[in-house]
């Protein structure tokens, strides 16, 4: 979380680097969720 200030150069911006790590976490979410299913 602390990175979030270098991920993010602008205050309130979304960067590239965000988009990508929340496509990050949201599919290992999703990959989580499944293992936990079965």
């Amino acid at each position: 979380r602390e990175r979030a200030g270098w991920i993010t150069p602008v205050p309130g911006g979304v960067g590239p680097m965000t988009v990508a790590m929340l496509m990050h976490n949201t599919l290992e979410a999703f990959h989580r969720r499944l293992e936990q299913a079965h």
